[in-house]
């Protein structure tokens, strides 16, 4: 015997199983692929690591490298120096020894206490060292990337020619130093100002 259930006892299934959306591949809008820069053939790169940390990806073709990863030193610095090629860093700079010198000015004039023109006399010429720094950091960086090549090779020469500056002239080791203090003292600087950025960005929830 046959048992007909009306239109309104059928059992009703839920939405969701009657609109169901085909899932997405993870490779959706994107190449599995690449083409190799030497043999120029669509592959897959091969990937060596260390120590479960990658160092580079190659061709299996032609056995070319494609791509180096960053070390873990490269990955620190990046991390505090994200905007590598902007001058932000070098505007505030340049504000805050315009400020210092004006205070120094002031002070002088004004007879203020000698602790103010102490201090907005060493002020000044510590954030013009800190600017002048910034500025051969950013010309450097600026250089190598319009000639589309890795700012490295740029501070190797760099480091290589003042050495010999310091061997071949004795008296001139010492500024030789500073300078690279002066580099690296602004690398410190920068870190701080772009932190301070980051954390005045207001930040909204979902």
């Amino acid at each position: 015997m046959s048992i007909y259930l009306k239109s309104s006892q059928q059992p009703k299934l839920s939405n969701r199983f009657l609109h169901t959306e085909p899932a997405k591949s993870i490779y959706s809008g994107h190449h599995a692929t690449v083409n190799c820069e030497c043999c120029n053939r669509t592959m897959v790169p091969r990937v060596v690591s260390y120590y479960g940390q990658p160092l580079k990806s190659f061709c299996p073709f032609c056995g070319s490298t494609f791509t180096k990863f960053p070390t873990g030193f490269t990955r620190f610095i990046r991390g505090r120096y994200p905007d590598i090629q902007s001058f932000s860093v070098f505007k505030k700079l340049a504000a805050i020894t315009i400020c210092l010198v004006l205070l120094w000015f002031v002070a002088d004039w004004g007879n203020l206490s000698d602790n103010i023109s102490l201090f907005a006399g060493f002020g000044t010429a510590f954030f013009l060292a800190m600017t002048l720094a910034e500025l051969v950091f950013q010309g450097i960086e600026r250089l190598a990337a319009k000639f589309l090549h890795k700012s490295n090779y740029y501070w190797a020469l760099l480091v290589l020619g003042a050495m010999i500056i310091a061997h071949e002239r004795r008296a001139l080791a010492g500024y030789v130093a500073v300078f690279f203090i002066m580099i690296i003292a602004r690398g410190f600087v920068a870190a701080f100002l772009q932190n301070r950025e980051k954390h005045k960005k207001p930040h909204f929830n979902n």
